[in-house]
């Protein structure tokens, strides 16, 4: 499936995941409905990326939920009910089926809880994101479809850029960016990006990435062939310009596409 073009036909995917009549797509459109009786709720980020870039059967991310939570006794009641457990962020983790939905609080977002992004609203989440194609996110209370100004042009293009670069995880962020290249040989990436990429194959040994993506991912993409590979095309790169990291020969197979 090819990625969709504009916002309509994002909206249209979205939809179609929470709305289908499967049990465990109404068990999760029944706990976002009962989450916002106590917050404004915002899906965000990863999931929505993949349904707008991949479609619905290759859809297989953990969903970010964030809430803006106006009543706590009612917010924590439901998540009693579903029996959510807190995750290694601080949030909290709720399972329906083959999904994982990660919830946290608006003010709790790294970016906003250390001052390298403003919290002036909850659109301002869209530029706490490492990826311009994580940034964008779905009101659940009014169906509305926020994003960066050239979402979607970037992702037909398959142009991957940085949106904040600040993180508390380098080691983590870099080997999602490698485990992203491998989506297609077609990518290219920013200058910000490509930057960073080149700097991180100097500094992290293959044995840090490759033992990185093991504890971290049930599904692997990264081998030392390939980080080999990258490490001799990286020598090509001219800083400023726009990179294709993978020529076809070198593209990873994988089954999967995950966060």
């Amino acid at each position: 499936m090819k990625p969709v073009v504009d916002q309509m036909a994002a909206k249209k995917r979205i939809r179609r995941f929470f709305d289908e009549p499967v049990a465990e797509r109404r068990a999760v459109s029944k706990f976002i409905d009962e989450v916002t009786v106590g917050a404004d709720v915002f899906v965000f980020g990863g999931a929505l990326r993949d349904i707008s870039l991949l479609g619905l059967p290759h859809f297989t991310s953990d969903v970010d939920i964030v809430v803006q939570v106006h009543d706590y006794d009612a917010f924590s009641d439901v998540l009693c009910q579903f029996d959510a457990n807190r995750n290694k962020f601080g949030g909290h983790r709720v399972r329906f089926g083959r999904w994982n939905f990660d919830v946290w609080e608006v003010a709790s977002t790294w970016a906003f809880s250390v001052g390298a992004v403003e919290a002036r609203s909850h659109l301002s989440l869209l530029e706490t994101t490492f990826f311009n194609w994580d940034a964008i996110l779905y009101d659940w209370r009014s169906g509305s479809l926020h994003h960066r100004q050239d979402y979607f042009s970037d992702l037909s293009a398959k142009y991957l850029e940085l949106v904040l670069e600040d993180n508390p995880n380098t080691v983590g962020a870099f080997v999602r960016t490698l485990r992203t290249l491998c989506i297609s040989e077609e990518i290219r990436t920013g200058p910000r990006l490509s930057r960073f990429i080149k700097e991180n194959l100097l500094e992290i040994s293959n044995e840090e990435i490759l033992s990185y993506e093991n504890e971290s991912f049930a599904t692997k993409r990264l081998s030392a062939n390939l980080l080999a590979g990258l490490r001799e095309r990286a020598t090509a790169w001219k800083v400023g310009t726009q990179f294709q990291w993978l020529p076809k020969q070198q593209l990873c197979f994988f089954d999967e596409f995950a966060n």
